[in-house]
């Protein structure tokens, strides 16, 4: 006897697989490809293998099963580090800087159209 699982987000996201068991395990690990640097690399140290780990959604203390019977698994991503934190912040910060120079920007130009055209709303946004 086998039953399905379906895999939700991640590497396997919508892949369904049949498994040989009577009930769903509590996580599922999925192998996944070393990145394409790491095989053309001339180190003779194999590269740890990566795994994605699946965990069951639950739903009122139960797994969670799809419209076609299968059990829904959903990926369980790995924990950020320190330095990849730091960078989320520091792209976040840019893209709020970029942002407030754009709208500065739009404001300007508009006050410019605006003095040409004076029936126009006060604010671009007001369009």
């Amino acid at each position: 006897m086998s039953i399905e699982i379906r895999f939700v987000g991640g590497p396997a996201d919508g892949r369904t697989y049949a498994i040989p068991d009577t009930a769903p395990p509590p996580l599922y690990l999925i192998p996944l490809a070393p990145p394409l640097r790491e095989l053309f690399s001339s180190s003779l140290e194999p590269t740890p293998l990566q795994k994605a780990e699946y965990e069951p959604l639950r739903e009122n203390g139960r797994p969670r099963r799809a419209g076609d019977g299968s059990y829904l698994y959903q990926h369980r991503a790995a924990p950020l580090t320190a330095e990849e934190r730091e960078a989320l912040a520091r792209e976040r910060a840019e893209r709020r800087v970029a942002k407030a120079q754009r709208d500065a920007e739009l404001d300007e130009t508009w006050q410019e159209i605006r003095r040409e055209r004076p029936h126009y709303p006060e604010s671009w946004r007001g369009l």
